[in-house]
């Protein structure tokens, strides 16, 4: 998951498409990314400038990355349960005899309010998720019926999709105050600190169009090969980001976990990410 990439992974992912004369002309030679290329040059260039020094992160920054990745984790599953949850409930009022169509419909107009895109919520970035539970905090309070409504649905231990709904928002309140420390400190142990709305807007930048790089090669004609040489790494970097936070299968070592990557700045950092580019 693009969220979960650290500034140095980042950095590494797309220096080859800036720097590296041969992967330049391939990407650019590529219509439906081409026009993206000056795009991509600046926002290397912004996540260069918040580049984390090379002395490697303190044990408080890898505690906060641990505890980001636990509280992220519990974000997404419990947004999943709301989503999940009302659907569910759609379809137990639909499958009743007669069916309650009327508490249908107000499943159906109840789930675009609080999951306007659906669930792309939790591939956002940690801000982005805190800033859309603090959205649906505000909507509980605007619009009591969909409180009310939710707390008419059973959740586990005799709880309600209300209760679940207070927790997700909870957790992105856990994620904003990780985030605002992790940058402080971020910013603290850098040779040349950077705020938080630089670090925060240098991520932001490359997750959109590094996103549009991908989204775009969807579409595109080009031969697999050349597509693949252009996505290939960051998908597998990806990936492996996922597994670092999320765990991994069954079988992977004798905890049944995938050895943790090095965070941002950490050394090794760098060259675990381009060992993923140049795969």
């Amino acid at each position: 998951m693009l969220k979960h990439l650290m500034i140095e992974e980042m950095v590494a992912l797309v220096s080859p498409w800036v720097e590296n004369a041969q992967r330049k002309r391939l990407f650019l030679s590529i219509p439906e990314i081409a026009g993206l290329h000056p795009k991509v040059v600046a926002s290397h260039e912004a996540v260069l400038a918040v580049r984390p020094s090379k002395a490697g992160p303190s044990g408080e920054m890898n505690a906060l990355n641990d505890e980001l990745a636990r509280v992220d984790e519990r974000h997404d599953h419990l947004a999943k349960a709301v989503c999940w949850g009302i659907d569910a409930h759609r379809e137990h009022c639909l499958g009743e005899d007669p069916p309650d169509r009327e508490r249908a419909a107000t499943c159906d107009q109840v789930q675009p309010k609080l999951f306007p895109k659906g669930l792309t919520i939790i591939k956002a970035s940690p801000t982005a998720e805190a800033g859309n539970t603090a959205r649906v905090a505000r909507l509980l309070d605007e619009e009591p019926s969909i409180g009310e409504f939710l707390k008419g649905i059973p959740a586990p231990g005799k709880t309600t999709l209300l209760h679940t709904a207070q927790r997700w928002i909870k957790t992105g309140k856990e994620l904003e105050a990780i985030e605002h420390r992790r940058d402080e400190l971020a910013a603290k142990e850098r040779t040349a600190p950077a705020t938080k709305a630089t670090i925060a807007a240098a991520r932001s930048q490359w997750f959109r169009v590094v996103s549009a790089v991908l989204s775009n090669l969807e579409l595109s004609d080009a031969p697999a090969e050349a597509i693949e040489t252009i996505r290939g790494p960051v998908l597998k970097a990806s990936e492996r980001a996922g597994k670092r936070y999320g765990g991994a299968p069954a079988g992977q070592g004798s905890s049944g976990e995938e050895p943790r990557e090095p965070a941002v700045g950490e050394e090794g950092g760098l060259e675990a990410a381009r060992g993923a580019a140049s795969s």
